[in-house]
């Protein structure tokens, strides 16, 4: 790791935001060209570290006074340190709320067509602000599936990202044959993703501010595949994600006794709309897909939830 001087000084390399690329990402890619991790660089420009460890993506959004001014702060810092203008730093920013956001850690979600076609421009692969929200599950671009990386702060050398690049095509791609989105869905999640990334406030009615208001919030990244589980409900069998939605919400009881272990509904609002009006035709998809994630959906959360009540409450006798 390369131990950068103690005085303030601007960057050796240059490194500057590319059109639409989220905070994390190119404050990674900054880090990643002086060989040092980000508490590091904030150190090396006068900054306090334990700025390093706020979540930048929106911004100054949601801060307090005191957090406001320090990013403020943060960010001029950064423009001299590169030499951009500070409007390129905040063009990083999701001018959003925090809960249409994906949690850090799990921001690692990118096109592999995307990826491939920068390596061979010879441009950085980089994680666009849309792939980081809530509702974003496939490419804009090339109307592909996204993939996960496999790490999740995206540190992977070259040659490991051109061989992973090669399978994560295949297998969004297999997806994409296996679970054909609906037209209709697709678009309301175009327009949803665009508004959000611009700011708009661009007010939907009707079905489409139903399925806005159900997705800009999802909680599908709980699902150990979230983009199969989003594939999946914008699919024409969509409603089989319903299962993963009411178990994800359930919730405990205040006062659980030993008698009565069992979870409260799920407060959900009325359903005004359905995902899919249409029927399966036999042998219209692929039965292993969808069984993967059913089971995902109607086992995998039950037991999650049962395992969380005997750590808080212990095993009680049947």
């Amino acid at each position: 790791m390369t131990v950068l001087a103690l005085e303030p000084q601007p960057l050796a390399f240059r490194v500057r935001p590319q059109a639409d690329e989220c905070f994390d990402s190119w404050i990674d890619r900054v880090a990643a060209a002086h060989e040092t991790t980000r508490p590091a660089l904030f150190r090396h420009l006068g900054l306090e570290a334990a700025i390093a460890s706020l979540d930048l993506a929106r911004g100054t959004c949601g801060l307090s006074n005191e957090q406001y001014f320090a990013v403020y702060q943060v960010i001029g810092q950064l423009a001299w340190a590169v030499e951009i203008e500070v409007q390129q730093i905040e063009g990083t920013f999701l001018n959003v709320e925090a809960s249409v956001v994906l949690p850090r850690r799990q921001r690692r979600y990118v096109c592999p067509l995307c990826w491939q076609q920068a390596l061979r421009d010879g441009r950085a692969p980089i994680i666009r602000k849309e792939w980081i929200l809530r509702m974003s599950w496939r490419c804009q671009v090339h109307a592909l599936p996204l993939c996960a990386l496999p790490v999740a702060d995206g540190a992977m050398s070259e040659q490991a990202v051109g061989s992973w690049l090669s399978g994560a095509v295949a297998r969004a791609e297999s997806l994409r044959w296996k679970l054909g989105a609906h037209p209709r869905l697709v678009e309301w999640n175009a327009e949803g993703v665009d508004t959000l990334v611009r700011a708009s406030r661009e007010r939907f009615k009707g079905e489409k501010k139903a399925y806005v208001d159900r997705f800009q919030a999802n909680l599908f990244h709980f699902a150990h595949d979230r983009i199969a589980m989003l594939a999946l409900a914008h699919s024409r069998v969509g409603k089989a994600t319903w299962g993963f939605e009411r178990l994800v919400a359930l919730e405990l009881p205040g006062r659980p006794g030993r008698e009565v272990m069992t979870l409260q509904p799920p407060k959900l609002p009325p359903r005004r709309w359905r995902i899919s009006k249409g029927s399966l035709r036999p042998g219209s998809h692929d039965a292993g897909v969808l069984d993967l994630v059913l089971a995902y959906a109607h086992l995998r959360v039950r037991r999650d939830a049962q395992t969380q009540v005997e750590a808080q409450f212990g095993r009680f006798p049947s």
